[in-house]
């Protein structure tokens, strides 16, 4: 990211001394904030894992709507509504998940386009 501002870039060997000041003050609250800000501005991986989880509830619940269907025609099924509310509940739930993960992807690549970043970076040419 530092060759996408433009200035040159270098290595610098560095050698670390023990840290002095006694432990760290990140705790595991603090380091898992991190971890969750590094994911969340680098990647879309989580917006990609929300479209997988909408469309494998929504499959569920299809799944599921079958079985019931199939216990209603063998009449096991006493009290009328009760499972279809909640197979309906659980197939809505999974479809807004997915149209959410799509809207978020799409803002993303928006996001993306919009600054202006090059396609690929060349360090030399022939």
């Amino acid at each position: 990211m530092v060759k996408w501002v433009g200035f040159r870039t270098a290595t610098l060997d560095v050698q670390h001394d023990v840290r002095k000041a006694g432990p760290s003050s990140y705790d595991l609250h603090r380091l898992f904030r991190l971890a969750l800000d590094i994911i969340l501005a680098h990647s879309d991986k989580p917006l990609r894992l929300m479209v997988k989880a909408g469309l494998a509830i929504s499959l569920f619940a299809l799944l599921m709507a079958a079985y019931t269907a199939l216990r209603w025609a063998m009449g096991e099924i006493i009290v009328l509504g009760y499972a279809s509310l909640f197979v309906s509940i659980w197939f809505i739930g999974g479809v807004l998940m997915c149209t959410l993960g799509v809207v978020g992807l799409y803002v993303g690549k928006t996001f993306e386009g919009v600054k202006g970043r090059p396609l690929y970076i060349i360090e030399q040419r022939a």
